[in-house]
C-alpha cells in the first residue's frame, strides 16, 4: 500500500500522538523513587553503558551541560551516582552508578515490565504482541539510522 506525502505525515503525525499517550501512562508506572523522567533517563543511560563524563552524557542525552550537571549533582546527592577521576583526563570526573542507583532503576524496570506485560496480556492478541515487539526493533532503527551521519548506507536488516 502506497501513501502519498501528505498521507505518511498524516499517519505519522497520529503515531507521534499515540506515542505520546503511550510514554504518559508508562511514565505513571514508576516504582515512587521521585525522580524526574531526566533523571531517570541519565541513570538509566549510565547503567547500559558504562561510566562516562558528564561532557558525553549529556551529549548522549542530548541535552546541555548545564543540565547534566544539575542532573548529576542531585543524583550523587542521592547516592545513585559516583563520580571518580577520569584516568584518561585528570581534569575531568568519570560518573558511575551505584548500587543503590542500580537498585532503583531495576526496581523502576522491573514494575514497568510487569505492567506492560500485563497490559499486553489484557489488551493484544498473541499476533498483535508479536506486531508489537518487530515495531519496537524497528523504531529502535529508526532512531539510530537518525542519528547516523548523513551519506551512511542504510541498514542491511530491510
Amino acid at each position: 500500500m502506497a501513501y502519498d506525502d501528505r498521507d505518511l505525515a498524516e499517519r505519522a503525525g497520529r503515531l507521534r500522538e499515540d506515542f505520546v499517550v503511550f510514554n504518559r501512562k508508562m511514565r505513571t508506572k514508576s516504582s515512587g523513587h521521585l525522580l524526574t523522567p531526566t533523571q531517570l533517563q541519565a541513570l538509566s543511560h549510565l547503567d547500559r553503558v558504562g561510566p562516562m563524563t558528564a561532557r558525553t552524557l549529556a551529549d548522549r542525552e542530548q541535552v546541555t551541560p548545564q543540565t547534566i550537571a544539575r542532573t548529576v549533582a542531585f543524583l550523587e546527592e542521592q547516592g545513585m551516582v559516583s563520580r571518580t577521576t577520569d584516568p584518561n583526563d585528570a581534569r575531568a570526573a568519570l560518573i558511575t552508578v551505584t548500587s543503590a542507583g542500580r537498585r532503583t532503576l531495576n526496581m523502576d524496570r522491573d514494575k514497568r515490565n510487569r505492567w506492560l506485560a500485563q497490559a499486553l496480556e489484557k489488551t493484544c492478541t498473541p499476533v498483535e504482541r508479536e506486531l508489537l515487539f518487530l515495531a519496537g526493533e524497528l523504531f529502535r532503527r529508526i532512531a539510530e539510522e537518525a542519528d547516523a551521519p548523513s551519506g551512511s548506507a542504510p541498514s542491511e536488516n530491510r
